[in-house]
């Protein structure tokens, strides 16, 4: 079987030892695609907790698409443990603020279909698992880089959990993925 140039001209596809085929490509990163479209968000949360072990920030899909956390950016003021979890449950705000997404495509309008809060201690959440653990040390820049992504489909939520008392001020990076792609 051959591959064959599909505007006629004529020449096979040429394919490797590894059985790959032997191409050049332009690759962009999935979030830089999606951004072409006005799907990529920056969402800033800056809270500082009631206690320990607090809740502080809540990200539920409402909506039909899917969304990818791609990395996070945390400063907190103070030395602490953040985690981030995947959670169930109905969330009870003590002092929830909404949270608007920026988008960052500046020509775009495209909205995030999300309950987006920060809080100083969310309640009625179950957590189902710690997704990444972030150390940081007081006034120092974390940044949590994934390439696999934290994806949040339809129905589904995340929160960050603070380990300390300490203000944490976050920026989150989301992107709306096909996942048929």
């Amino acid at each position: 079987m051959f591959i064959e140039d599909g505007a006629g001209v004529g020449p096979d596809a040429k394919v490797n030892k590894f059985q790959q085929l032997d191409t050049f490509s332009i690759i962009s990163p999935e979030d830089r695609f999606a951004n072409k479209e006005g799907k990529t968000w920056t969402i800033r949360s800056n809270t500082t907790p009631v206690g320990a072990n607090d809740y502080i920030f809540y990200f539920k899909n409402t909506g039909t698409k899917t969304y990818a956390i791609t990395d996070v950016r945390a400063f907190p003021s103070g030395a602490s443990k953040l985690l981030i979890e995947v959670v169930e449950g109905t969330p009870t705000f003590a002092a929830g603020a909404d949270l608007t997404p920026v988008a960052r495509n500046l020509g775009s309008s495209e909205p995030i279909t999300a309950t987006i809060k920060e809080d100083t201690n969310t309640t009625g959440l179950t957590s189902k698992g710690v997704l990444f653990t972030l150390p940081c040390e007081a006034s120092v820049e974390k940044h949590l880089r994934t390439t696999s992504n934290i994806i949040i489909p339809p129905g589904q939520a995340i929160a960050m959990q603070t380990e300390g008392t300490t203000t944490v001020d976050c920026i989150w990076s989301f992107t709306e993925i096909d996942l048929e792609l």
